[in-house]
């Protein structure tokens, strides 16, 4: 489980995702906000991933950045979108109703408005701070690299 960001906009971290992944990471943030919308007590749902290190991360001692962590989900699931991408009309109702759900709390102070910071979480390496954007870019390339299948973005890079 991730959450690849390669810069503070969530639009950039989100283009610069090949296909494969940005559809995955639309995923991972579905169940990462869920989970932690559970250990609020808001949504009943398997937390199975309670003690992974990113959803400890969102889930901020209790105070989770869930308002910019769906932001990022949004912009992912637009990019998504903007490619190509499908969706079932099942999953867009669960996004439909995840949105309703965060909207229907985001006034009651339960968890914090704040950006998510940058964290980099990879085996045992966790780094917090503004160098997880590098990492984050470092470690896309080097998966590409070693990835079977060509990796598709649907975006053009002018190279000088």
């Amino acid at each position: 489980m991730q959450v690849f960001r390669v810069s503070p906009s969530h639009e950039v971290s989100a283009r610069y995702l090949d296909n494969r992944r940005l559809s995955k990471q639309v995923l991972e943030l579905y169940q990462i906000l869920r989970v932690n919308l559970s250990l609020l007590d808001i949504l009943d749902t398997n937390t199975r991933y309670r003690h992974h290190p990113i959803v400890n991360h969102i889930y901020n001692n209790g105070y989770p950045y869930i308002t910019d962590t769906f932001k990022l989900l949004v912009a992912c699931d637009l990019e998504h979108q903007r490619r190509g991408g499908k969706r079932s009309p099942q999953f867009r109702e669960d996004l439909e109703a995840l949105k309703q759900l965060i909207t229907h709390f985001s006034h009651k102070d339960l968890w914090s408005d704040e950006p998510l910071p940058p964290f980099y979480v990879f085996g045992e390496d966790k780094i917090y701070g503004n160098a997880a954007y590098d990492l984050y870019v470092q470690l896309l390339n080097d998966k590409w690299m070693n990835d079977t299948i060509p990796p598709r973005c649907g975006v053009k890079f002018e190279i000088e």
